[in-house]
C-alpha cells in the first residue's frame, strides 16, 4: 500500500524564540532529520509549512497543517510527524505503518499520558471532516480524536510491543533542545 508522508515544519516556534526546523541536529537540521526518518516508511514525503508547500490557512495549527497535506497527498493513507520529534525511531514508525495499513479507522494515533504526541496516521477521506472543523473555527486535533472514529493506541500497548515513550519527547524550548543534545 502506498504511504504518503508529511513533516509538519509550519509552527511559529515561539516558545523557541527561533525556527525549531532549522536547529542543528546530528549531521544536519532537525527538519532533514525528520524529513530522513520519515523517508524510511513513507513514498513521498513533503514538508507542510515551508514553501513548496505553505500551509493553505497560515496560524490554525497542527489540523491546518494536516488537511494542507492531505489535499496534496497522492495517495490514501499518509503520516504526520511533527518537525520536533527527532526521537521518533525507524522501527516505530514501521511498526505505525502496518497499524494504518491494516485499520479500518480513519485516524490512528498514540495516546501518552494525556497527550497525543504529533505523530498521526490520516486516511484521506478525512479531509472533509477536517476541513469542516477548521471552517468552524475547531482547531483541536484532541477534539479530533475524541470525536469518534479514531484508533488510539494507549502507552501500556506501546510499552508491549517493546517502545519506550520517549521517543515522543519532542522539542519546544531552549532547554529542551540543550537536554535532548546530551
Amino acid at each position: 500500500m502506498d504511504l504518503s508522508g508529511f513533516v509538519l515544519a509550519g509552527g511559529k516556534s515561539s516558545r523557541m524564540g527561533r525556527d525549531k526546523a532549522l536547529l542543528k541536529w546530528r549531521e544536519g537540521t532537525l527538519l532533514d532529520h525528520m524529513v530522513d526518518l520519515l523517508r524510511t516508511v513513507a513514498n513521498p514525503v513533503m514538508v507542510v509549512g515551508r514553501d513548496s508547500l505553505p500551509d493553505r490557512v497560515p496560524g490554525l495549527g497542527p489540523l491546518s497543517g494536516i488537511a494542507t497535506g492531505l489535499e496534496a497527498s497522492f495517495t490514501d493513507v499518509n503520516l504526520f510527524v511533527a518537525v520536533d520529534l527527532p526521537f521518533l525511531t525507524h522501527d516505530f514508525l514501521k511498526y505505525l505503518r502496518s497499524r494504518i495499513e491494516g485499520s479500518s479507522r480513519p485516524l490512528i494515533i498514540c495516546k501518552i499520558g494525556s497527550a497525543f504526541p504529533l505523530c498521526v496516521g490520516v486516511w484521506r477521506p478525512m479531509l472533509p471532516e477536517i476541513k469542516r472543523r477548521l471552517t468552524s473555527r475547531e482547531r483541536s486535533i484532541r477534539a479530533l480524536v475524541e470525536g469518534g472514529g479514531s484508533e488510539i493506541i494507549s502507552e501500556a500497548e506501546l510499552m508491549d510491543l517493546g517502545f519506550n515513550t520517549s521517543i515522543f519527547r519532542n522539542i519546544n524550548t531552549e532547554e529542551d533542545y540543550r537536554s535532548a543534545l546530551l
